[in-house]
């Protein structure tokens, strides 16, 4: 956690994924629950598994975003096949 943060509330965030930056190319990880939290003032953060903790998706440096699995695969399937448009 950041600074002085309170985690008031948890849910769980099943169909949701962080997506990362790994070597310019996007890639999601499971988002296990979203958390309301307390501190400099009240949000939403996304939390993920992290070996055997659990993390805020969004303290890793290459974190861009978090969004819906099903966006994610979609976005997927439309780079495939501009892909093989290009061809």
């Amino acid at each position: 956690m950041s600074k002085q943060e309170n985690i008031l509330q948890i849910i769980p965030a099943t169909g949701w994924v962080a997506v990362y930056d790994v070597d310019g190319v996007e890639t999601a990880e499971s988002v296990v629950c979203f958390a309301l939290v307390e501190g400099e003032g009240r949000g939403v953060r996304a939390m993920r598994a992290d070996g055997k903790r659990i993390a805020f998706a969004d303290e890793a440096a290459n974190f861009l975003r978090v969004e819906e699995l099903s966006d994610f695969e979609d976005e997927d399937e439309e780079e495939e096949e501009d892909e093989e448009d290009e061809e």
